[in-house]
């Protein structure tokens, strides 16, 4: 019985790498699946810009995710965004805003549906973050 032993061992070793592997196959694939949801989803970032307590703009933005969106308005200002969802109600926004003279690059984590706002040196910027729903 000796020498059959560890002809054994080796099968079920094999047997069990068999089993790994098919359970690491099918996690990539919900992950692949998972992040390529993500990747496609588009977002609508209403933005408040405020200068010195006066609102000076409220541009609309429609944001595909992982992707730079911006905007330009004469001399006033510029802002340029990229969102990158976190799960389904949560999202990173890292952005950029020249105004006044002043250049901002805060970075917000925003639950979708509710505002978040940040302000430096009289300067405010706001937005609510929405899935789009086309």
């Amino acid at each position: 019985m000796f020498p059959f032993a560890p002809q054994r061992s080796v099968n079920g070793v094999i047997k069990l790498m068999e089993k790994i592997m098919k359970n690491l196959i099918g996690l990539f694939a919900l992950l692949s699946i998972n992040s390529f949801a993500h990747a496609n989803d588009s977002f609508v970032v209403n933005a408040k810009i405020y200068e010195n307590k006066n609102l000076i703009s409220s541009p609309t933005l429609v944001v595909n995710s992982d992707e730079k969106a911006s905007i330009i308005i004469d001399d006033l200002y510029h802002l340029a965004l990229t969102l990158t969802p976190i799960d389904d109600s949560t999202a990173s926004l890292q952005t950029e805003l020249d105004i006044g003279g002043k250049h901002m690059s805060p970075s917000l984590v925003v639950e979708l549906g509710k505002q978040a706002s940040i302000r430096i040196d009289g300067n405010e910027f706001s937005v609510i973050v929405n899935k789009s729903s086309s």
